[in-house]
Formats: structure tokens, sequence, C-alpha cells
């Protein structure tokens, strides 16, 4: 992937910018009395990292939020123009493979933004790391070697900044894992009844299918991205969140396979499957709350609806949908009932997620799946009718 010379940082450089943080290099001060709280998003043109942006715009604190929205260099124009209208929003490229230089540049970014005040030590720096290849491709061992060294060199980058300025100001951050790290099917809790934060994938094995591999590839980025989070001091919070579901943000141009899958669902193209699933925007509000909670610090949350609805329900729903809109064809959606669960039955509690996020993460409560489901397929059919009316005036 390309690496522009204009975003390298040099050692030198890094310790230069980053003592401005420390007040060592003075630049303007600000009289604000609001804390500045800058967060950096990685594969912030994604299904789920376009909901967290807009996840933090939202936030009604005493923060003066600042996002850097890092994506590659081949969407950059897209996405400038897209969040033109937020002047608080900057769009930098990122290539996870670069060895660290991107996401180094959106931290020294973040560093010029919260340098301006003579109390730094109140502000507070986020990465939220969403990014990650899914689905297949030409080397899926190499894809699940690659999702790792991005998940490493988003840690040992962060680890630098603080090591070489002694960062007074809040530093965290947010890893976007999944529940492909907690659990392969068919693989037994380790309480015996459902998974927990506790549990840990330890069955996929890299290069047997591209699926195994991606399922690889979260487990260890995340244990990777957990020991070296301990060996830099950088504070960290893990998320495992199940299948996203959810409507797309508006506007928003992912080619998320959750979005390709639920629309295959509401057109009859394909059965409909029972998932454990959780909503983008529960997710979202998980990830902006786990990066703003102190007390969040050093956890792991599972991020999920705690059973799979059966998938002859989740077709009835997008039935009701598309009849109460008019839109598409109810009759053509089908329910595959041939799934019947991994190690633990279709309809029985699958995981325990819905206390510690209430008890432990800011009071968060996910949405029903059925709500999920019927707010994303009536999104879906209005864009499917929106495309259709444009290709017929053309």
């Amino acid at each position: 992937m390309m690496t522009s010379p204009v975003y390298a940082l040099t050692v030198i450089g890094l310790v230069g910018l980053w003592c401005m943080v420390l007040g060592k290099t003075h630049g303007l001060v600000t009289t604000s009395s609001s804390t500045r709280r800058v967060s950096i998003v990685t594969g912030g043109n994604g299904y789920l990292g376009h909901e967290i942006i807009q996840c933090i715009l939202k936030q009604d604190d005493d923060s003066d939020d600042s996002v850097i929205c890092l994506v590659r260099p081949n969407r950059m124009a897209e996405e400038q123009q897209f969040w033109n209208p937020h002047k608080s929003v900057t769009v930098l490229p990122y290539d996870m493979l670069d060895g660290g230089t991107t996401i180094k540049a959106a931290l020294q970014h973040a560093a010029e933004l919260v340098s301006n005040d003579n109390d730094a030590c109140k502000n507070s720096v986020v990465v939220y790391h969403v990014a990650s290849v899914f689905g297949p491709t030409e080397n899926h061992e190499q894809t699940a070697h690659d999702n790792v060294k991005g998940a490493e060199d988003v840690v040992r980058a962060m680890g630098s900044c603080l090591a070489l300025s002694k960062l007074k100001c809040k530093c965290r951050l947010v890893l976007t894992s999944s529940m492909a790290a907690v659990r392969v099917s068919g693989q037994e809790p380790v309480n015996g009844v459902y998974y927990t934060h506790e549990d840990w994938n330890t069955a996929s094995v890299l290069g047997a299918n591209w699926g195994a591999s991606y399922q690889w590839s979260k487990a260890e980025s995340e244990r990777r991205a957990w020991m070296l989070s301990r060996e830099t001091n950088v504070d960290m919070v893990s998320l495992c969140p199940s299948f996203i579901f959810g409507p797309p943000a508006p506007n928003c141009q992912s080619t998320s396979f959750s979005i390709d899958l639920v629309g295959q669902w509401v057109r009859g193209e394909s059965d409909v499957q029972s998932r454990l699933c959780v909503d983008v925007r529960d997710v979202a509000q998980a990830h902006v709350t786990a990066g703003t909670l102190d007390t969040a610090v050093g956890k792991r949350f599972l991020v999920s609806s705690e059973a799979r609805i059966p998938s002859l329900e989740m077709a009835d729903s997008l039935r009701r949908v598309s009849q109460q809109l008019g839109l598409g064809d109810p009759s053509k959606i089908s329910a595959d009932t041939a799934f019947t669960g991994g190690a633990i039955p279709v309809g029985t509690q699958e995981v325990e997620a819905a206390d510690r996020l209430k008890n432990e993460l800011g009071g968060l409560v996910c949405r029903p799946v059925q709500d999920t489901m019927a707010d994303m397929a009536q999104s879906l059919l209005q864009m499917q009718t929106t495309k259709q009316d444009i290709y017929s005036k053309n």
C-alpha cells in the first residue's frame, strides 16, 4: 500500500512534537475551561467507524471534541467531502501495513490539537482501532497476519509516543475485537454454560480457510494488543461485538458484509440466518463510553445480545417491515432452519453480557434484535427504492 513521505515521522520529530504536550515548547494557550479530547478512528470510513464518529460528535459533555478519521488513501477525497460540514473532523490517510507511520502521523496531529492548552493533563487522546480486513482474499493466511500486525503497530506507536514524551494527558486505546476472539462454533464455554469475557478462541486454525484465518487473527490481535499494552504502559479497553447489524449511517458508502447480507435477505436472494448479533449503534456507543469512562480501563467486554433469535422469527420481522413499507416482495423472504446452533442451541443463552455492560460500561443496554433488524430492513429497502428511482429517471 502507498505511504506518503509527508506523514513519515522521525524519532527526533516525535520527541519535539510530543514535548509540546508537556508544555516544554509553548504554543498558543486557550482560555477555554472545557477539556480537549481528540479521538482517532482507524477504518473511519467503514460501517462501524462511521457510526463511532457520529456517536462522538453527539456527545453531550464538557469536552471539546476533535476527531481524526483515518482512511485508505484512495478513500480520502470521498471522506473529506462527507465530513466537510463537520469542522471538528479531520480526514487523514491510513495504511495498516506501513509499520505505524500513518498512525504516528495521526498522533502527531492529535498532539498539536491538545498542546494549545496550559493544562494538558486534563486533555485526552483516544485511539479507536477498528480497522481490519474481513472477507475472502487471495492469501487469507497472510491477511490474518496483516490484521495482527496492524493492531501491534497501533499499540507500539502509542507506546513510543508515551515513552518519548512522558505524556501527561490521558491516552487510551479502545480495540475493536470480536466474538470470534471469544469462541469458535462448537467450542465449549469455560463455565460449561455460556461464554463470558473470560473465554478465548483456542480452536481456530490459521490457514484452514478464510473464515478460520480471520477468527484466528481477531483472537491473536487482541492477545498481542493486551500483551504489548502492558509492556508499553498503554491504557486499553477491548470490545468483542458479535455479528454487527443495524441501519448504516446516512450517506455511508460502506461495503460492509453485514449490509450486503441483510440486503440479500430482504430481497429474497438468500435465506435469513440465525446469528448472534448486536446493533451497530450500541457497539458505537460502547466504544465511545469505553474511551471516556476511567473505570473501563483494563477490561474486556462482550457487546452482544445474549441469545440467537431463531431464523423464522427474524424472517417474520423482515416480512412485516416489507409489508408495512410497501417495499420489496415479502413472499420472497425465507428462513434457513437447518442450523440449530453450535455448542449452544439457538434460542438459549449463549453469552453473558447484559449485566456487565449495564453495571460497568455506563449503563449500556443493547436494543432488542427485532428492533435492530426492523430498522436495518427499513433503511435498506428505502435505499434500494431510492436507487431504483434514480435509475428510472436516468
